[in-house]
């Protein structure tokens, strides 16, 4: 049973609401001159339950909804004791970190059965539950981890040594350390009910800092911290799955995905080699929970800001990713959630019925400038034909810990730069819910002013239907940003279709070198939106539109610590 607990707002309200800004929650206004606005701040239902698909609650994602495949199946049970790795160490809810005495031995052992096994198995004996490696090579082959078992990535900093300066703090090297699970060939998995943990906020074997304070350390000067990434996936990858893992604490980058149907997109004749959803890289049922406690073994804050870079899932991150399903997942992290970045080449992906919590929102970007020629000998550019539907994105948890900012909670994101940019195109979002995020929907073509280039964003052809921002805390006023380039690379067309922002202000609708179409359904913001900057609006908006209902399910969060009140 889904239950609700119902806020009315006066929309006389909203001119002025906006600019307040409070944790005691939304007062009330006797001024009824206009109807009220009904929204819901209740918690209800929980992550993925299909029977909210269609319930009235969400909407259905119908064509899309007719493309996602089967949830994949986890595989059978090697048979073969060398392909059973066994966990050989016991932690728990007070003692979380493991010893790191036999890492070299069970990091050797977990390789060659990857390297001789099409199925790798690392399970509990019935008492220990934890196994600590590090550096894993995975090609062509299945990384199955157990329900109840963690697979620990090791703290120490010498055995990810890539140019010399993994773990060594305040050095600016992107390249410092090699990746915790290194993936490469044709359809490699990671699947299971179990959890793999990078133990980013974990002080590191030698030192008195973690991970995530060397990367805290780099923030002020912009720097690009080398840590591990958690998953990464070389060029050449394809038919990757990652099924039912949860993830916690990566040091860095918890999935980055590069990853295309055999045969690549296109074959050499032309033929489309995305012959359904999913065959080039699909992420079904995923946990990603970053921080997974307030705290760490040295009794230090934890918080989503303080786990910098850690973005959850990233297709097109090394190189190109293609023919994609991104589906009934859970995300909350420190940085993006989902982030479909343009380097490279990023098309044909679908993104559905998952559920976000804290983070930086459904990003595009920053990289958008990529290029990538396919078989057939056709230039592909940026990030294309995307579809997202039926979402939730729930800032629930409110900034804490030191350098914490606002502006760390995003709903939906578009983001280039000069340095960076290129063609963003074909483009929906739809049946989307937000909860107390600070920029519901961000088109930024200057995401790091710092930088300047030739390589310019072109926003083209998007499409959000179905929108709703509600606000309960009214931490911050929600604002909707809506820009271009410049006059003559200008946003759009942007259609903008029952899109409904609760307590928005007159001034905080950002709108410069873009063309928007509105309508049919309701936009609350159209009489916000400037056009002073080379806006042009075509107002198809043809009467009244119900927003949509929005039930926002309860999600992991981090552990507290014993009697604290959050």
């Amino acid at each position: 049973m889904i239950t609700k607990q119902t806020h009315l707002i006066s929309p006389g309200l909203l001119g002025i609401l906006w600019a307040a800004s409070t944790l005691a929650g939304l007062a009330c206004d006797k001024n009824n001159d206009i109807a009220a606005v009904a929204y819901t701040c209740a918690t209800s239902g929980v992550a993925s339950d299909p029977t909210l698909i269609g319930a009235g609650v969400m909407d259905d994602c119908g064509d899309i909804d007719m493309q996602l495949p089967q949830k994949p199946s986890l595989p059978t049970t090697p048979t073969d004791p060398a392909c059973i790795i066994t966990a050989n160490q016991i932690t728990t809810e007070t003692s979380w970190v493991p010893a790191e005495t036999n890492v070299m031995a069970d990091t050797a052992a977990l390789n060659a059965a990857l390297a001789a096994c099409k199925v790798v198995k690392v399970q509990s004996d019935g008492t220990n539950n934890a196994l600590v490696v590090a550096h894993i090579g995975l090609t062509s082959a299945t990384l199955w981890i157990d329900g109840g078992v963690t697979l620990y990535a090791s703290r120490d900093p010498s055995l990810y040594q890539s140019t010399g300066n993994c773990g060594v703090l305040g050095v600016n090297d992107s390249a410092a350390c090699n990746d915790f699970i290194t993936v490469n060939g044709a359809s490699p998995a990671i699947v299971g009910d179990g959890t793999i943990d990078g133990q980013g906020g974990e002080p590191l074997v030698g030192h008195d800092y973690s991970w995530w304070q060397m990367s805290d350390a780099l923030q002020n000067i912009d720097g690009s911290i080398g840590n591990p990434t958690l998953i990464n996936l070389k060029t050449g990858v394809t038919g990757f799955l990652l099924l039912d893992i949860t993830l916690h604490n990566s040091p860095k980058f918890h999935v980055k995905i590069t990853s295309t149907p055999a045969g690549g997109a296109f074959a050499a004749d032309g033929t489309d080699n995305c012959t359904a959803a999913g065959v080039g890289f699909t992420v079904w049922g995923i946990t990603i929970l970053t921080p997974s406690r307030w705290l760490n073994s040295q009794g230090l804050l934890m918080s989503p800001h303080f786990s910098r870079n850690t973005d959850g899932v990233d297709p097109g991150e090394t190189s190109v990713a293609t023919c994609g399903v991104i589906a009934h997942n859970t995300i909350s992290t420190g940085d993006d959630h989902i982030a479909l970045k343009g380097g490279h080449w990023v098309s044909n992906v679908l993104i559905a019925h998952n559920h976000f919590g804290t983070g930086h929102g459904m990003s595009i970007g920053s990289e958008t400038y990529g290029s990538f020629t396919t078989l057939d000998g056709k230039v592909h550019y940026g990030v294309e034909n995307v579809k997202v539907c039926d979402l939730t994105i729930d800032a629930d948890s409110r900034p804490v810990g030191q350098g914490a900012s606002s502006g760390d909670f995003n709903g939906i994101r578009i983001k280039s730069d000069s340095s960076r940019g290129g063609m963003v195109n074909n483009i929906e979002f739809r049946n989307i819910c937000m909860r107390d995020v600070n920029n519901a929907i961000l088109m930024s073509t200057a995401y790091n002013p710092l930088f300047a280039g030739t390589m310019y964003p072109m926003f083209k052809s998007m499409l959000f239907r179905n929108i709703h921002d509600v606000t309960c805390m009214n931490v911050v006023a929600p604002v909707v940003t809506l820009n271009g380039f410049s006059a003559a690379l200008p946003a759009g067309p942007i259609t903008l279709d029952n899109v409904v922002v609760d307590n928005i202000g007159p001034a905080a609708v950002e709108s410069a070198f873009a063309n928007l179409v509105l309508g049919p359904g309701n936009v609350n913001f159209a009489g916000f939106i400037p056009t002073a900057i080379d806006v042009n609006v075509q107002n198809n908006i043809s009467g009244d539109s119900a927003p949509t209902g929005c039930v926002f399910p309860a999600l992991p969060a981090p552990q507290p610590p014993p009697g604290w009140l959050r």
